[in-house]
């Protein structure tokens, strides 16, 4: 995509609007002040369990992280590796690689990541149920102070190459929405060489490298202390909940491979998300139009 295409297309989707005017921001305590006042304009959620929700909000705002255990069994987790090693992936930072399916010989050395597309993350077994789960929307709701909107899902493969740390394998703070969480679930084992995911304990809310950009392992360490890097490895299907503004990476992969699913919960639909809904809300489900609007099509909306 050219230059002049890329800003027709920022021009008539209002998504990046919202989405560019918030990264201007860096201030955490002016982001939190900004984001209070955008919830008040969503709609309320009333959790199912407000207990339970209460000390994960406590948790996310003391340290940035709430640790949930295992959400999906050993063999779901097996179910749905197989499931995505089927479909095929692409390469987000190489846009000329044709796709190639997950581990196979068809990927370049070079890559680090592959995702996999919107339409067979909505297919994958259990994944919607699971972005849906009470207990976590209990919390998120909290977090954000309204309903949230799945603003966004992913799911990608991570690869050991011979480049060294790439783009999110850096130190660095997510600026999707004034404010934002993301559930992390692996779906493959994750120990010390397979691609763990780090995260800057209390870095969210301190006013301290908060420029969009990346930086070096000795600048986290220095200013936030060696001993506040937490390495999140988990067996398949073990996930948690964390707010990436604060500081955090993707250790690169040393050996074998990782697969995890990824949702964003937002204030705001984000512009990176399908532009159009990619699935009809079942029938027989119970999915909340407006948690769900980025990706379900309901029968009463166009």
């Amino acid at each position: 995509m050219g230059k002049m295409e890329r800003i027709a297309e920022i021009a008539k989707d209002p998504r990046w609007w919202t989405f560019y005017l918030q990264r201007q921001v860096g201030n955490p305590a002016r982001r939190a002040a900004l984001a209070r006042r955008v919830a008040g304009f969503k709609p309320a959620y009333t959790p199912s369990d407000l207990a339970s929700a209460e000390v994960g909000l406590q948790k996310l705002t003391n340290s940035g992280l709430h640790e949930l255990g295992q959400l999906l069994s050993a063999n779901q987790a097996r179910d749905l590796t197989s499931y995505f090693e089927q479909k095929k992936v692409r390469d987000p930072y190489r846009s000329s690689v044709p796709k190639f399916l997950p581990l196979s010989d068809a990927r370049p050395p070079e890559a680090h990541i592959a995702h996999h597309d919107a339409q067979d993350i909505i297919n994958a077994p259990g994944l919607l149920e699971l972005a849906n789960d009470p207990r976590i929307l209990d919390v998120v709701s909290q977090f954000l102070g309204c309903k949230p909107t799945i603003g966004y899902m992913a799911a990608w493969w991570s690869y050991a190459t011979e480049v060294g740390p790439q783009q999110a394998e850096n130190f660095h703070r997510d600026v999707d929405d004034w404010r934002f969480v993301k559930l992390f679930v692996y779906l493959t084992d994750v120990t010390s060489e397979s691609g763990p995911h780090k995260y800057v304990l209390r870095s969210a809310p301190q006013n301290k490298l908060t420029e969009i950009r990346r930086f070096e392992d000795e600048e986290v360490a220095s200013i936030f202390g060696a001993e506040n890097i937490r390495t999140m490895t988990s067996k398949a299907g073990e996930g948690f909940l964390e707010d990436t503004y604060g500081i955090h990476k993707g250790q690169p992969v040393q050996s074998g491979h990782r697969l995890l699913f990824q949702v964003v919960y937002t204030l705001n639909p984000l512009p990176y998300a399908p532009k159009q809904p990619v699935f009809d809300m079942p029938a027989e489900a119970s999915y909340d139009p407006w948690i769900n609007r980025v990706y379900l099509k309901t029968a009463n909306r166009k």
